[in-house]
Formats: C-alpha cells, structure tokens, sequence
C-alpha cells in the first residue's frame, strides 16, 4: 500500500452547480474517478451513524426507542452478510425506506440522494452530453426514476478478513458518508488511503456511468476501491460507512453515448449486475441489487 493519501479535488454546491476548489477540477475528478463534495450546511449524518451502530442487533437488545434502527437482519433481500469479508449491510431502496426506515433517516437518505443527482447532472453537462438524451441514456435515473439505493455498513473488526473487496461501483454516481480511515483506491496498481475529511463526502463514479461515457474523448473512469482489513482496537467502535447511491433500473438496458451525440443500449443491466455480484462477492447473493429492486425511485410507491 502507498502510504501517501490520495490528493482529491474539493468541490462544493453552489446553486444548481457545483463549484471546485481549484480550476479544472471537475476534469481531474473525472480521471480520478472521485472527489469529495462538502455537506450541505446543516446535514446532520447522526441519524446515519446511528443506523450503522444498530441494525445488525436485534430489538430486544436496547430501549423501545432504538427498536427502529434495529432488527435488520430479519430483513431478507435487505440485509446482507458478506461471508467472505467484515462488511455485513443493508442496502435498500427508496420504497423499501418508507417501509422500514425512521423518519429522520429517510430525510437524511434524501439529502444524500440529492446530491446524487446534482453531480450526475454536472459531470453529464461538462462532458457536453446534450441534456435531451440523459433521461435515455440513464434511462430515467437522472430524473429520479432508476434505483436510488441506501446502504448502512458495519465492518465486523473481530474478524481476520479484508473489510470489502476491491470492486467498482455499478451505478452512476455514489456520495459516501465516512469517518475513519480504511477506504482505499487503486491507482497505478497500488493500493492508496483515501482518508476522511470532516465536513465532505467522498464522491464516486460508477461503472454505469463509465459504460455511458466509454466512447467519448473525454470518458468517465470508475474508480477501483476498497476497504482493508479493520483491526479491533479495544474502547474503540468498529469502523461504519452509509452511502446513497443514483443506479439505472436494475432490469432493460445500459446505454451508452456515442460521439455523434444519441444513446444506444449496449447490454443488460440484469447481467451487469450479476456479472458485478459473482466476480466481487463470491458469495451466495448472486441476485444483490436485482431480485429485490422494485425500480422505482426516491420513495413513491411501485
């Protein structure tokens, strides 16, 4: 591992925009494939990390009041054990939150999301994708259809395995809430920390969103990363990370721009995603992200 941390370009929201820090940044975050965007003023991540504390238990383990944030692992299609690593999740969708979320970690999700879709509309217009195709080529997700995911991770330090393995994200764009360092990328095959910033998210392009981009000048790279192995350290609560997610539909088709300027579907989601599932996880959730998609969005009953 490098022991140098990755330099990451900082941007923040600026009406509908996004402004970086330094000139040409939104350009360099495409070649990286992250950067990290300040929260908006006046995100509380509390009911986040609260959820990442707790819904691995069970209800009867605390008060009434954390019976909410509890009992996680009942939820069949929700709740995920990765055998084969410390990371154990939910990840769920904008219908499934409505369902099973508290209230405040529904606005918090929603926040997030938001921010989803502002960099996914900002990386498309710099890249000059003329706007009347991006509800085509991201087949809906721009304007909030697509599957907005959620996921809550908690990283099992007792465990003598890497924290998560090395892989791409599949959708478009991911907005990562994290404190502790642990988070690595590959750059030039070497492994190098992308260390916490109070006050940012850190920014992620997809593999989606490179497909989309694969035959332009200028395409996006999906960044390759991971999380090393967490060492329990004792008085000290193991690792976490939540994350909003802008996925095309987990069925139909990925499309990508050509330089002419139109859209053509290139190959199914379906099998992107199981694809993405046996070569990452090597585990029995070969339908993660697909069987328990309902496609639709941010919360609206399918």
């Amino acid at each position: 591992m490098n022991t140098v941390p990755l330099n990451l370009q900082r941007a923040s929201v600026r009406d509908t925009g996004l402004e970086f820090d330094t000139e040409g940044g939104l350009p360099q975050a495409l070649r990286d494939g992250c950067f990290l965007l300040a929260a908006p003023t006046g995100f509380d991540p509390g009911p986040g990390i609260r959820l990442c504390r707790e819904f691995y238990r069970a209800p009867e383990e605390g008060p009434e009041e954390s019976h909410p944030y509890r009992g996680f692992q009942e939820l069949d299609g929700i709740y995920f054990d990765r055998e084969n690593f410390q990371t154990e999740h939910v990840l769920i969708d904008g219908p499934g939150r409505l369902r099973h979320f508290p209230h405040e970690v529904i606005a918090m999700a929603d926040q997030m999301g938001d921010l989803t879709l502002l960099v996914l509309r900002c990386t498309m217009a710099e890249l000059g994708i003329d706007a009347a195709v991006w509800d085509k080529a991201t087949c809906g997700a721009v304007n909030g259809r697509g599957t907005h995911w959620f996921a809550a991770n908690h990283y099992r330090s007792e465990r003598a395995q890497l924290g998560c393995a090395p892989h791409k994200d599949t959708g478009f764009v991911t907005v990562l809430y994290i404190e502790d360092p642990g988070l690595e990328a590959s750059v030039d095959d070497a492994w190098v920390s992308i260390n916490p910033v109070p006050g940012y998210f850190v920014v992620n392009f997809g593999g989606a969103f490179e497909l989309l981009t694969a035959a332009l000048s200028r395409p996006v790279r999906a960044i390759l990363h991971r999380v090393r192995q967490c060492i329990p350290t004792p008085g000290v609560a193991d690792r976490f990370s939540f994350a909003a997610f802008a996925n095309p539909p987990a069925t139909g088709d990925l499309y990508q721009v050509r330089p002419d300027g139109t859209a053509a579907a290139v190959r199914s989601s379906a099998d992107f995603l199981r694809e993405f599932n046996r070569e990452t996880w090597s585990d029995r959730h070969t339908e993660f992200g697909i069987a328990q998609s309902t496609g639709s969005s941010r919360g609206e009953a399918s």
